[in-house]
């Protein structure tokens, strides 16, 4: 069943049970109207019958029917009844069958009057004084007016309901259909997205409702795949390209060095290229495996209290062999202002890159290495004195495989600050880098806590 169908017949249903409650209601209180003002007429009746016949003690049943019939409007199949005190007939018009007229007298002695409805028929008995004595009158009428009134009040509401009913459905479908039309125009522009066309977005209707919402989410998805895609054919392309170069190498300097005899410091040389090689193809196959690794979603990264001075300080005891002087300033007089969720192998890898970097390219000179903490951040920063990056590579630094313009000579893969962005990103943290070129570098880590 389609959402339309289900959508249609979920409002219809609830409103053929609001019509339905409606619908009782008003017979309810049709029928309780009808039924009070029939019993209204009834009494007066009785009270005429009484009067006219205890006014005249010789009333016969012809003069009675006489009165009757000239002065009062006579109900449907009408009985009056008139017994004494000791409960004897005293007057009869008309007669049917009625049955257990002990117990009706009792109810009346007790009560007064009595309303009751036997065989179709509506009857009504109360107690009457007069200088005579005392009285029981019974009058009795079939209430065919109101119950024709009633019984087409039933085939209106029946009819009512059926027609309003199919009304609304149709009307239902109509409005479902209204409803929907942006969400299927949503299945259809989705429906046209290929991993080929990873750059179509949907069009976002200008109201601000929860289609519009829908659409935003969406696109913003589809901009976060188009980023994963995208950096995964940059990764595999140039992942196979950085690859590619030291097996190359590896493979050239066996089959020179196979090519003929060579004398032990020729093989020592060739071996000491093989190992130089194979260090860098392990160092980027490394890298490769942690630029994989941060692809992962921040919930599916194992998760742990982190203390960063603690993170800090292990980060610089595996340079204290280099010219480093780390600095802890303005720190908090509470430890979990200093701590934040995440992972502690990946902030260390991220961290160290940076110092890495760093030394690399400041040829080991003197890196300063602060961690700060204020309004609610914690700040890593890496100063060094080395060759800068040139304004027009700043913008391009954090993405895979990217290396400056004067940093070509030097050792790397291109990897490392791509990596660091990608962790830190991961923990809600962002990086920032300044730089004048010849003049060094400072690249800040900053967390929210």
């Amino acid at each position: 069943m389609t959402f339309r169908t289900r959508l249609t017949i979920t409002f219809t249903t609830l409103v053929a049970a609001i019509i339905v409650v409606i619908s009782l209601f008003i017979y309810f209180f049709s029928e309780r109207y009808t039924r009070n003002e029939f019993m209204t007429r009834l009494c007066e009746r009785a009270f005429i019958a009484a009067q006219v016949y205890l006014e005249e003690d010789e009333l016969s049943r012809r003069s009675f029917e006489k009165v009757r019939n000239q002065f009062l409007e006579k109900l449907p199949e009408e009985v009056v009844y008139i017994y004494s005190k000791d409960r004897e007939p005293a007057f009869m018009l008309d007669t049917v069958a009625l049955n257990t007229t002990d117990s009706i007298f009792d109810y009346i002695d007790e009560n007064q009057s009595i309303e009751f409805k036997m065989n179709g028929r509506q009857w009504i008995g109360l107690s009457y004084s007069d200088n005579q004595g005392e009285f029981y009158i019974l009058i009795s009428a079939v209430d065919r007016y109101g119950q024709s009134k009633l019984l087409n009040l039933q085939r209106v509401l029946i009819i009512c309901f059926l027609c309003s009913i199919f009304s609304v459905y149709v009307v239902g479908r109509f409005l479902s259909r209204q409803v929907l039309r942006p969400i299927a125009a949503i299945v259809q522009q989705v429906n046209k997205i290929r991993a080929s066309n990873l750059h179509l977005r949907l069009q976002q209707p200008g109201d601000k409702d929860e289609v519009s919402e829908l659409s935003r989410t969406f696109n913003q998805m589809l901009d976060r795949l188009e980023v994963s895609f995208e950096m995964q054919k940059n990764f595999i392309s140039n992942a196979s390209h950085e690859l590619r170069n030291p097996l190359t190498a590896i493979s050239g300097e066996i089959e020179v060095a196979l090519l003929r005899q060579r004398s032990p410091e020729e093989y020592i040389a060739s071996l000491e290229i093989l190992h130089k090689e194979t260090n860098r193809l392990e160092k980027l196959t490394s890298d490769l495996l942690n630029l994989a690794q941060t692809g992962f979603d921040e919930a599916e990264v194992r998760q742990e209290e982190i203390r960063l001075d603690e993170l800090a300080m292990d980060c610089a005891a595996e340079f204290r062999q280099y010219n480093l002087r780390f600095l802890m300033e303005q720190m908090p007089d509470s430890p979990q202002s200093l701590t934040i969720r995440g992972n502690y192998s990946l902030l260390r890898i991220a961290v160290l890159n940076v110092l890495e970097n760093a030394f690399k390219f400041s040829d080991n000179q003197e890196v300063l290495f602060e961690l700060k903490a204020r309004e609610k951040k914690v700040i890593l920063n890496v100063h060094d004195k080395g060759i800068g990056i040139p304004a027009d590579d700043l913008p391009h630094i954090f993405q895979p495989f990217y290396r400056g313009s004067n940093a070509r000579g030097r050792k790397g893969t291109g990897i490392g600050l791509s990596l660091t962005e990608k962790i830190v990103k991961l923990h809600s943290g962002f990086v920032t880098v300044t730089s004048d070129e010849e003049k060094g570098t400072c690249l800040s880590i900053v967390f929210k806590v």
